[in-house]
């Protein structure tokens, strides 16, 4: 029988590419050539492309109710099937062995940002290699008067293909330390910074943009976007490059009022309220459904995930019948977040996905 090492490279190469990641993970032991191939960036590269369409999961993130945490689980993106098996989030880089409310920020190419509320603390995690790594805490300059405190607004995280590197986009406000009612002040009280991170070169560095109050937020191919704005409630979409680096504001339509921001078909789709009578959107839920059910994101044909304000039930919706489909899926209806996933060998080390 030829041995492994006796193959050519290349087709030792375009069998590899075809297997899946955790089957990956092992053959890393097979021999020092094959460990060398499996983790080179080129491989690396060439292996998140060509499983890009056939490698897709569904996350979904919510708090155990047993043992109080924050607990993953993974949904097939074709049947909707949950895994039975549940992994924790790395809550031990998120706060010390604190309990803090752990949001989800943003998934692109493996690599998952989740973010400790009303902290600073911040990791990049692929959790399928099981890889962590802490984001570093920002150094730059904050141009505030003395007893100010600063916090993390908003936040996004993506994918940079010019230079093949991956970005954290901090929204940074900071304001005096009795400031009451802080989403109701006027935007001329508080002072921005905005920060962008390199995982490349593991540092921060400022970026210029609008001054205003940031919503929730979403990712599509290269592109970070927030529901925003100056004067609640005229809100407006800010879109962040992550290639160029600069801001794009969006005008929402009259007689719109925007509650979340999702992907649908790769571009950027809003959940909003608005008379009935306008006829240019895409479908309608009923005000029966607006008051027990709150969106998490989309599916196939422009289905939609729900999930109920009371049990956290997971549903789905289908524009097309009005069909409500449970999904006999449950979690806390607060923490829960839905995000699209594929299993890759990108690596949260940092570096960049260098080309062929």
């Amino acid at each position: 029988m030829m041995m492994a090492n006796e193959l050519p490279e290349d087709l030792v190469t375009m069998i590899l590419l075809w297997l899946p990641v955790v089957s990956l993970l092992r053959f890393k032991c097979v021999c020092k050539f094959w460990y060398a191939l499996i983790t080179h960036q080129n491989f690396v590269r060439k292996h998140r492309l060509h499983n890009s369409n056939s490698n897709t999961h569904l996350l979904l993130k919510t708090s155990n109710k047993t043992m109080d945490d924050y607990v993953l689980s993974t949904i097939s993106y074709e049947e909707l099937q949950i895994s039975p098996l549940t992994q924790p989030l790395p809550p031990q880089y998120l706060g010390n062995g604190e309990k803090f409310s752990i949001s989800v920020v943003g998934s692109c190419n493996g690599l998952i940002c989740l973010h400790a509320y009303d902290t600073l603390n911040v990791v990049i995690w692929n959790p399928t290699t099981r890889e962590t790594k802490v984001v570093p805490e920002s150094n730059l300059p904050i141009f505030a008067p003395a007893g100010y405190c600063a916090r993390i607004q908003g936040m996004g995280f993506g994918f940079d293909a010019k230079t093949n590197d991956y970005k954290i986009i901090n929204f940074v406000s900071m304001y005096e330390l009795n400031f009451d009612d802080y989403v109701m002040k006027d935007v001329k009280e508080i002072i921005y910074q905005k920060e962008v991170y390199s995982l490349s070169t593991d540092s921060w560095r400022k970026v210029d943009g609008p001054q205003c109050f940031i919503l929730n937020g979403t990712y599509t191919t290269g592109m970070g976007s927030w529901l925003a704005y100056v004067n609640d409630p005229d809100l407006f979409v800010l879109s962040f490059d992550m290639s160029d680096e600069v801001f794009l504001k969006t005008p929402l339509p009259d007689n719109v009022h925007g509650q979340s921001l999702f992907v649908l078909n790769e571009s950027i789709a809003m959940v909003a309220l608005m008379p009935v009578n306008e006829k240019w959107r895409l479908f309608t839920i009923g005000p029966s459904f607006a008051k027990i059910h709150r969106p998490l994101g989309f599916w196939k044909n422009d289905t939609m995930f729900l999930s109920k304000i009371d049990d956290g039930q997971l549903f789905l919706y289908d524009p097309c019948t009005k069909q409500m489909s449970d999904l006999q899926i449950q979690g806390h209806n607060d923490s829960m977040q839905l995000v699209t996933y594929m299993e890759t060998l990108v690596s949260v080390k940092g570096g960049n996905e260098s080309e062929e």
